[in-house]
């Protein structure tokens, strides 16, 4: 027995001695921390005005492209704006602005906000020959004070316009009576949409309200439309009254003004009075068939 109380003597002693070397901590509390940066803006809406854009006759419209943005720290922390639109068809965002089909604003106008968001007004002043198309989009970048960007798109549509613009006379000069013109007389047509035309063309007699025995019918006026110098009596097309179809074939304009000749001859009757007689001539755009 004196040996066994010995051996569990020294395992006691044994067993204390490893619990003193443990230390005595059953819980320890650890410091956490985060750095939260600045809230990048968001780009919420975005939409273009007028929806779809019906462009100006050999003019300009303005389109505006606007968006509201929102930042958490704050609208006054949205420091800029800009703006692209383009024709995803035929061209890229980060392309050359190009009348046809890329428009770019760098510096669109930011408005007063209001807690968190502040709206951005982008305007562009889009050309006659703006590609007709259903592929056009919108879209706005906002930079905050920190550098931080986002952006938006929207898509819209350019509509097609089909129209045209001609000289204001048509001078045929002095003839005398029975006489035909010797030489074409030019009227420059200028394409001022943004899809290839042809034409309707009308007319009305040529009349002078002194005149007594006669006046010029429309049907002495003739045209053609692809060479110059034509012999009136083989090569050209009378005028009428009502509209003729004519293939004109006038592309859009791209990089310089778009235009063609019309080519004019007349027949003045011999039975005809010395007075200047006078008529309209409709030039009429028309899709290209």
């Amino acid at each position: 027995m004196k040996g066994n109380n010995f051996l569990y003597s020294t395992v006691f002693v044994l067993v204390l001695l490893a619990l003193l070397a443990i230390p005595l901590a059953f819980g320890e509390d650890v410091t956490s921390s985060v750095t939260v940066g600045p809230a990048n803006p968001v780009v919420s809406v975005t939409t273009v005005t007028p929806s779809p854009v019906d462009l100006s006759t050999c003019g300009t419209v303005t389109v505006w492209c606007n968006a509201t943005i929102t930042d958490a720290n704050g609208w006054n922390d949205i420091q800029a704006a800009n703006a692209t639109l383009w024709d995803i068809t035929t061209t890229t965002e980060f392309a050359s602005d190009n009348s046809s089909d890329h428009y770019t604003n760098s510096t669109c106008v930011l408005g007063s906000g209001s807690g968190s968001v502040r709206p951005v007004n982008c305007t562009f002043t889009v050309q006659y020959y703006a590609n007709n198309a259903t592929s056009w989009n919108c879209r706005v970048y906002a930079n905050d004070s920190a550098g931080a960007s986002s952006s938006n798109y929207t898509n819209f549509t350019v509509n097609p316009l089909i129209a045209m613009d001609a000289e204001n006379t048509i001078d045929f000069q002095s003839l005398s009576p029975g006489a035909t013109s010797p030489d074409d007389v030019n009227n420059t047509v200028t394409n001022c949409g943004n899809v290839v035309i042809d034409l309707n063309l009308s007319g009305t007699n040529l009349t002078n309200v002194s005149a007594t025995v006669t006046n010029i019918s429309v049907g002495n006026v003739k045209y053609n439309l692809t060479d110059y110098a034509q012999d009136y009596t083989a090569n050209m097309t009378s005028l009428n009254s009502s509209s003729t179809y004519t293939d004109f074939s006038l592309v859009k304009r791209t990089n310089g003004v778009s235009t063609n000749k019309t080519y004019w001859k007349i027949s003045i009757p011999a039975s005809i009075e010395n007075l200047v007689y006078t008529g309209t001539i409709t030039f009429t755009a028309v899709t290209d068939s």
